[in-house]
């Protein structure tokens, strides 16, 4: 028979999976009402489990819903992955001990373990599947102030690897660990263009819908003075930017194809319930 934590356990996996689901297969895209009923579902799982730590859990919500409600309007996350993370926190607010580690995690909120889980599995991914497979090519020759940022980010985790290993110590698995995110993220770095290009697809405004990132990063010159004075041009494409634009007959870089990071969020979940917090396991405390 199912005790807790078991239920909210196989509940935040079975949910995290659905979405990683729809997220891969569905173009990035998870149905608003699937969305709503994860919500509900996990006030329903709080109120039932986390009756102890309400406060605390409501805190941590609040938290949660503030900041990514901002980086959901600036365009820096979706609007699914924002109502994942609240859900994530309404099912599992605070974990005390991972199921393989068994290293104390100091009552930190879980969702905490999930982003930096998450933020790790993507910048993995990212070089891997951007660079060498997305293009299906050769990866452009890069210019030597990327090389250049790539060697400043190299020597910046050495420097860190140094600074962990002199103060907590180091296991060989957190200097792998550490030597997989530094080569990942110099790669990303070098290669950035490549990366970008690989996630984009160039498309009239009229064609955009409702949530698109638009990579302004991308845009050139001329196309960013084409849309100056559009106030509600920005990052996210909100339906008065698409009213406003419709009929601009310019093509612009809307991320079509980028990180399912849904499916990063269902790995941070299973990393953080089995290792815990990854800076807790890195540095062995």
């Amino acid at each position: 028979m199912l005790t807790y934590p078991e239920v909210p356990v196989i509940i935040l996996l079975l949910v995290s999976l659905a979405y990683a689901m729809f997220d891969v297969f569905n173009r990035r895209n998870v149905p608003n009402t699937f969305v709503y009923a994860t919500v509900i579902l996990g006030f329903i799982v709080a109120i039932a489990f986390n009756y102890n730590v309400l406060t605390t859990m409501f805190g941590i919500v609040a938290v949660v819903a503030v900041f990514g409600w901002i980086l959901y309007k600036s365009g820096l996350l979706g609007g699914g992955d924002v109502m994942e993370f609240i859900f994530i926190s309404l099912v599992f607010p605070i974990q005390n001990i991972p199921y393989v580690t068994s290293l104390p995690q100091f009552n930190f909120p879980f969702i905490i373990s999930v982003l930096i889980a998450s933020g790790y599995a993507a910048l993995i991914y990212i070089p891997i599947y951007y660079i060498a497979v997305k293009r299906n090519c050769k990866p452009s020759k890069p210019n030597g102030k990327d090389v250049r940022s790539g060697i400043l980010i190299l020597a910046s985790y050495i420097i860190f690897i140094f600074f962990i290993y002199l103060t907590f110590g180091l296991r060989i698995d957190g200097i792998i660990l550490i030597v997989l995110l530094a080569g990942a993220s110099a790669l990303t770095v070098i290669y950035e263009k490549d990366v970008y290009r690989g996630m984009v697809e160039f498309i009239y405004p009229k064609m955009l819908e409702e949530g698109d990132m638009i990579a302004t990063n991308m845009m050139s010159n001329t196309q960013k003075k084409r849309f100056e004075g559009i106030r509600s041009f920005g990052r996210l494409a909100t339906g008065k930017l698409i009213n406003d634009t419709k009929n601009i007959k310019i093509k612009i870089p809307v991320y079509r194809d980028s990180v399912p990071f849904a499916l990063f969020i269902f790995i941070g979940v299973v990393i953080s319930l089995v290792l815990g917090n990854l800076i807790l396991f890195i540095i062995g405390v």
